[in-house]
């Protein structure tokens, strides 16, 4: 028999969502700098990437931990 797995609270699953879709568009600002995009440009870019990404990661995250399944780490 297993033990039961602890709750995340809601708060925290946004977060550690919004963590991970700022670290996603850290990516594209690496891209951008080197290829000299405007300063404009990028914060509209990663803007954008984050308020698309955040709710998808949210969306994986909750559905993780309601399953159960440990969060991904590192080996």
């Amino acid at each position: 028999m297993s033990a039961p797995t602890p709750t995340i609270s809601k708060g925290r699953l946004w977060l550690n969502s919004f963590i991970m879709a700022l670290a996603a568009s850290c990516g594209y600002l690496i891209v951008a700098l080197m290829s000299q995009h405007q300063v404009l440009t990028i914060v509209i870019a990663m803007a954008s990437i984050t308020l698309v990404l955040t709710p998808i990661f949210y969306w994986t995250n909750s559905r993780r931990a309601r399953l159960g399944n440990a969060p991904r780490r590192g080996a």
